[in-house]
């Protein structure tokens, strides 16, 4: 199945989930703990039933063989028809018939890599053209989270004064999700944060279920609403076999995945939560 066209993108080729590996191993990973690895493995072809049972509770009628999946989407931020600053580069978006969904993974990023806050990230500018610059990206991430209902907030001054304390990556990854949804295309936005974690290690659950602490803050400090944020916990059975075979060789990962399974998952073990309904 490795290479049938089932709509996977990374770029714009024949669509199959074989390009997309292609592409992944010409991209930095720096270890194989990277989210990016056991994402790419989740979404292979031969798991599409498994994770459409997962989440066919919460989006009834997706269908993800024939929706769309790319994998590294960019949402560009514009301001007065131009793109400014980078775009928010989603790890999978999927475009289904009925759902717009963008998909963030996370491993051991939320143990190692804390985020960083709308605040924190203001306080990198370097001189009033950078502060200027940066206001303006995130009144079109609020715009576009606003334009599609999704939040209760609706001018950017109370976006300003109620969210420098949510994380900027976190308020990127929901304006990619909202961005032109709820529209004439009848697609409702979903975010999905999906969290991979060995069951073995304590430290890790424990950073992981903190981090989903934060992810319901910050989902209620937008006042997010008319959209969907579910949060995936996924358990890997075979962290151990991983980090023996790969632990610095992880630039073979993904082209060994053309060929064999190489992070497997707990599907009956998923835990679904749907934070906002």
């Amino acid at each position: 199945m490795i290479d049938d066209e089932m709509a996977y993108f990374f770029g714009f080729y024949r669509g199959s989930y074989g390009e997309v590996l292609g592409e992944l191993a010409r991209t930095k990973v720096n270890s194989f703990r990277t989210s990016s690895i056991p994402l790419a493995e989740f979404w292979q072809p031969a798991n599409l039933n498994d994770i459409r049972n997962l989440l066919v509770p919460h989006l009834p009628g997706l269908n993800l063989e024939v929706a769309l999946k790319f994998f590294e989407f960019p949402t560009d931020a514009i301001v007065n028809g131009k793109r400014v600053g980078r775009p928010s580069m989603t790890d999978v978006m999927i475009l289904d018939a009925d759902w717009q969904i963008a998909v963030e993974g996370k491993f051991t990023e939320y143990l190692y890599a804390p985020e960083k806050t709308v605040n924190d990230w203001l306080k990198e500018c370097t001189s009033s053209a950078d502060v200027k610059l940066r206001r303006a990206i995130l009144r079109a991430w609020h715009g576009y989270i606003a334009e599609s209902g999704c939040t209760e907030i609706g001018s950017f001054g109370g976006f300003w004064q109620e969210c420098r304390g949510v994380a900027y990556q976190f308020l990127h990854r929901t304006a990619s999700a909202c961005f032109k949804a709820n529209g004439t295309e009848g697609r409702t936005p979903v975010l999905v944060y999906q969290l991979f974690f060995d069951r073995n290690d304590a430290e890790l659950v424990a950073a992981m279920e903190s981090f989903k602490a934060k992810l319901r803050r910050w989902a209620g400090a937008l006042r997010l609403r008319n959209m969907k944020f579910l949060i995936l916990s996924v358990p890997v059975t075979n962290y151990a076999d991983v980090q023996r075979r790969f632990d610095g060789q992880h630039g073979e990962i993904f082209h060994a995945m053309r060929g064999e399974t190489i992070y497997r998952f707990d599907f009956g073990a998923i835990e679904v939560e749907e934070v906002v309904k």
